[in-house]
C-alpha cells in the first residue's frame, strides 16, 4: 500500500480538484492522508466530506504549524510501505502511483518529472536535465551538481516507508524544507530510480511562496544553511560543500538583495541594508574558502553594496 500525504491550509478553492486526481488512479492500494492545518475557510468541512466518500481518505484537523508540521503529522500516522506527498494545488497523472511503485522493485526512492502551471496558463516542463532519460542511480553515482537539481521536491517522489523512520521536515525552518528532507532520505538510499516522464503537476498561483514578500528571506536562508551543512556532514561527504555553501548561503543573500533592491521593496533604507548582507562575516569567510564566480557573486564578495543595487533595480 502507498500512503500519499496532503497537506493543506485554506486549500478550499482547489483540495478536491486535487483528492480526485489521487482518487483516480490506477493503481487502487492507497491511503489518502489529507492534514488541515488549521484552516480557517471551508477546507475542514471538505476533507471530512472528502472522507465521507471513499474509505481510502483519512483527515487529521490539527492548529496551524505549517506544512513541515502538516507532513510530520502525515508520516506519523502514515501505515502504507510506501509514502508519497501531493501539495493541495497541484494535481497527477492517473498512472503516477502506479508507474512509480513498479519501478520500486530494486530501489528506495522512485523520482520523476513535472509541468509547472503558470498563473497566465502557460505550462513550462520541470525535469532533471543532467539525466536525459530513465535511469537507476546508486548513492555513489550523486554528485554534487546532480544532487543539487535531484533533491528540490518531495512531491515528485515516492520513498521506501523504513527510509523515512529517522527522517522528518524540520520545524522552524521556512525555506527550502523539501531539500532539506530530501539530502536526507537521497543520503540513505542505496539507489534511486529517475522515470525521465512529467506526471506531476504543479500550479504556481498569484500570492502563492514563490511570489510572496519574505522581510527574514537572509535569515531564514541563514538558517537554512546551517541545517543544510550538518546534514552534508552526516549524510555525504566535504566534497559537497562548495555547492551547498552557494546554493544556501551566497544564494540566500542575492535573492534576499534582489528583493530589497526591487522598487516594491517597502523600506527606503535599501542600500544599507545590502550592505549589511554583503559585509556578513559568515558570507565572506565563505567566499574565502570558495572563490566567487560571476559578476553578481563577485560583486558580493567585495561588499559592492551600490553596483548591486543598481543590478538588480535595472534587472527587476
Amino acid at each position: 500500500m502507498i500512503s500519499i500525504i496532503i497537506p493543506v491550509y485554506n486549500g478550499e478553492q482547489h483540495l478536491e480538484r486535487c483528492v480526485r486526481s489521487v482518487l483516480n488512479q490506477t493503481y487502487r492500494k492507497l491511503e489518502i492522508i489529507l492534514v488541515n492545518d488549521g484552516s480557517t475557510d471551508g477546507t475542514a468541512d471538505l476533507c471530512d466530506r472528502l472522507a465521507t466518500q471513499d474509505s481510502r481518505i483519512r483527515v487529521i484537523h490539527q492548529e496551524n504549524g505549517g506544512v513541515s508540521a502538516a507532513r510530520n503529522a502525515g508520516l506519523d500516522a502514515a501505515t502504507g510501505r510506501f509514502i508519497g506527498f501531493v501539495d493541495a494545488d497541484d494535481t497527477i497523472s492517473e498512472d503516477t502511483y502506479e508507474s512509480a511503485f513498479q519501478a520500486t522493485s530494486n530501489c528506495d526512492m522512485v523520482m520523476w518529472d513535472a509541468v509547472t502551471v503558470l498563473p497566465d496558463g502557460n505550462t513550462q516542463p520541470d525535469t532533471i536535465d543532467q539525466l536525459p532519460e530513465s535511469c537507476l542511480l546508486s548513492y555513489k553515482e550523486i554528485t554534487p551538481h546532480l544532487l543539487r537539481y535531484m533533491a528540490g521536491a518531495v512531491w515528485r517522489c515516492l520513498y521506501r516507508a523504513e527510509l523515512l523512520q529517522d527522517i522528518r521536515f524540520p520545524l522552524g525552518i521556512k525555506l527550502s524544507e523539501d531539500r532539506l528532507f530530501n539530502l536526507q532520505a537521497m543520503g540513505k538510499a542505496e539507489n534511486i530510480q529517475y522515470l525521465k516522464r512529467a506526471m506531476y503537476y504543479r500550479l504556481v498561483r498569484e500570492g502563492s511562496a514563490v511570489f510572496s514578500y519574505h522581510p527574514d528571506l537572509w535569515e531564514k536562508s541563514q538558517k537554512a544553511y546551517d541545517l543544510a551543512m550538518k546534514i552534508v556532514s552526516h549524510y555525504w561527504n566535504r566534497t559537497f560543500e562548495p555547492t551547498y555553501t552557494k546554493l544556501f548561503l551566497v544564494g540566500g543573500a542575492l535573492a534576499a538583495i534582489r528583493q530589497i533592491a526591487s522598487p516594491a521593496y517597502p523600506d527606503k533604507d535599501r542600500l544599507q541594508q545590502i550592505r549589511a548582507i554583503a559585509a556578513n562575516p559568515r558570507l565572506q569567510e565563505a567566499f574565502s574558502r570558495f572563490p566567487p564566480q560571476g559578476l553578481q557573486e563577485t560583486l558580493l564578495s567585495k561588499k559592492a553594496a551600490l553596483p548591486l543595487r543598481i543590478l538588480y533595480s535595472i534587472k527587476h
